[in-house]
């Protein structure tokens, strides 16, 4: 069973999702919480494996929570399930490791099938904020100047590199790719250093940038 956690600060959405969740056999909902610190306090006590989280949310907002839930265990999985799809939400979701962003006027079955996919490793985003994200990406690597040759990386990047070059142009953080990677913090700033200098790149700004350029980031409905 896959466990839910609903966090959003409408009781109707909240109550009306447990139980539409509860009619798929492969998902539990354990909990909800109706603010960003209830979520944190939740999440942390119930240990689901997947949060739907709203961004707009008294008290703490869903970002807030979704960075100090990441931080404390990056296990917990976190689907971003809103109303809006502003620029600054999307890019705040993304950027803190949200493995999903889905808008509420999606089916029941496309949540349940995007918390299976998540749950088994998958990123995914509605198709219209896919293309903004990308708009984002594009907007962001046009401010920045590089040095990368981007038809492909350096034949000298390892297997390990590359897929940090990856996790890092999704936002995770060290600790995230640690956890991920089942690598000691230590060996991933390593990695890093090592990235930097083969790349001749001068810090993790410019890999993230280097990796939405080239394709590298799989922010679509794609494995991980």
């Amino acid at each position: 069973m896959i466990r839910v956690l609903v966090a959003d600060d409408q009781e109707l959405i909240r109550d009306s999702l447990s139980y539409m969740l509860s009619t798929y056999s492969k998902i539990n909902v354990v909990g909800t919480a109706k603010n960003g610190l209830e979520a944190i306090d939740a999440a942390l006590s119930l240990k689901p494996d997947i949060i739907l989280m709203d961004v707009r949310m008294p008290v703490m907002d869903g970002i807030q929570a979704m960075e100090t839930i990441r931080e404390k265990d990056p296990s917990i999985k976190i689907i971003v399930l809103t109303t809006f799809d502003e620029d600054e939400y999307i890019f705040e979701s993304i950027k803190h490791g949200a493995a999903g962003y889905l808008l509420k006027n999606c089916s029941t079955d496309k949540l349940a099938s995007a918390i299976e996919d998540v749950y088994n490793g998958k990123a995914l985003l509605n198709p219209e904020i896919t293309k903004k994200v990308f708009n984002l990406f594009s907007d962001m690597a046009k401010s920045v100047i590089t040095n990368v040759n981007r038809d492909s990386l350096p034949e000298s990047i390892s297997k390990n590199e590359q897929k940090i070059i990856k996790l890092i142009g999704m936002g995770y953080s060290n600790k995230e790719i640690n956890y991920e990677l089942e690598m000691s913090e230590g060996t991933v700033r390593n990695y890093i250093s090592s990235i930097l200098q083969k790349m001749n790149l001068r810090d993790r700004t410019q890999i993230a940038i280097f990796a939405v350029q080239n394709g590298l980031t799989l922010i679509r409905e794609r494995s991980v």
